[in-house]
């Protein structure tokens, strides 16, 4: 029985022990397997004749992403284990997909055909039926008609009897009210003669005595307004020299407040700035700073590219712009290496040459820097004060 428990925990063990070495086979490769770079970019002289290409892997060719410029054509390639994907490849797919719906689209048309073809027939039905209606309908307007005339003669016989009889009944009516007519009229005529006498004399003494009191109410108007412009006038003077006043008398509190403020500002810079020099000329700080610095420069330098050769002519129409950028190349000319050659052109504008940058980088290279600076008590001290520093 123990025999038996003992085999159990043994190979319970080497089955922690496979995942275990598993785990850390994976992280190694993780680690210190290297993603590889290239670039390479060339250049005739014109634009059609740029080319350039950069090619970056990783376990032996098992992930990769390809890239290729040439001819003003960008194209790339993403390749996992064997599974590839290429740039053409989302037009390659929705050509198929138009090719497989094409026999559906057929179907369906072939579908609007037939219906197309039956509303064509069930049409044609439909106009020999509204034929026959039309010749029912006309005769039916025929019948209507040829009654409605026979009314219509039958009513004007009637309507004529009616107008001669209300005829002669005015006739007799007008030659008895004509004489009272006459007489009303007179009289009426008389009235309105004598209020049109009464209404010319009443409107000759409105029109006195209106203009009268328009004349009077000219001239009170008019001085009125003579004083109102001239009170006015020296109420406008007044109020400008009181603001005038004003402002004077406001002025050395506007300066005071002015100089106070740039006073208090000045004292808060004061204090910022003594606060951010107290806090990076400490010893601790300083020393967490050197620390950063020397392990960021290690890391440049390992990720540095194995292999840089370059030849390249250039040039510009402007001269000046030309020295700038070969000033600017001569920096850095001493960690570039013996196989780059640079040529500048001042006389005219050109640009030809091939470059070549291949290189590797590792993630153990981050993973040491943290791991470094993690362990390094002044880095730590330093960072929790950054945390809690406040100006």
């Amino acid at each position: 029985m123990l025999h038996i428990l003992l085999l159990i925990l043994k190979v319970i063990g080497i089955i922690f022990a496979v995942i275990l070495g598993i785990l850390v086979l994976l992280a190694c490769v993780v680690l210190y397997v290297p993603v590889r770079y290239d670039l390479r970019a060339s250049c005739d002289g014109t634009l059609a004749g740029i080319r350039a290409g950069a090619r970056v892997t990783w376990l032996l060719h098992l992930v990769g992403l390809y890239v290729c410029y040439e001819e003003k054509e960008l194209t790339w390639r993403i390749r996992i284990a064997w599974k590839n994907i290429r740039s053409g490849q989302e037009e390659k797919n929705t050509i198929r997909a138009e090719v497989e719906t094409y026999g559906e689209e057929v179907e369906e048309l072939r579908e609007d055909a037939e219906e197309t073809a039956e509303e064509e027939y069930s049409g044609e039905v439909l106009e020999g039926e509204e034929e026959r209606s039309g010749e029912v309908l006309e005769e039916v307007e025929e019948r209507t008609a040829e009654a409605v005339e026979g009314e219509e003669e039958r009513s004007g016989d009637v309507l004529e009897e009616d107008r001669k009889r209300i005829a002669e009944a005015v006739e007799v009516e007008e030659g008895n009210s004509g004489e009272a007519v006459e007489e009303v009229e007179e009289r009426t005529a008389k009235d309105c003669e004598d209020r049109e006498e009464d209404s010319e004399g009443s409107e000759e003494d409105r029109r006195r005595e209106l203009g009268e009191a328009s004349v009077n109410g000219e001239i009170l108007e008019e001085q009125r307004s003579v004083w109102q412009k001239i009170a006015d006038f020296c109420h406008g003077i007044w109020q400008k020299i009181t603001g005038l006043y004003r402002k004077i008398a406001g002025i050395p509190a506007k300066l005071r407040d002015a100089v106070s403020n740039i006073r208090d500002k000045a004292e808060a810079l004061k204090g910022k700035k003594d606060k951010i020099l107290d806090f990076l000329t400490d010893e601790v700080h300083k020393k967490a700073f050197v620390k950063v610095k020397d392990e960021l420069l290690r890391l440049l330098r390992k990720l540095k590219p194995k292999k840089i050769s370059a030849r390249v002519r250039y040039g510009f129409e402007d001269p000046s712009l030309t020295g700038r950028i070969l000033a600017g190349i001569s920096v850095a000319y001493p960690f570039l290496g013996e196989d780059v050659e640079v040529y500048p052109d001042f006389e005219r504008r050109v640009l030809d040459g091939e470059v070549k940058i291949a290189g590797r980088i590792r993630a153990s290279y981050f993973v040491w820097l943290l791991w470094k600076l993690v362990w390094c008590k002044e880095v730590r001290m330093t960072y929790r004060h950054v945390r809690q520093f406040k100006l």
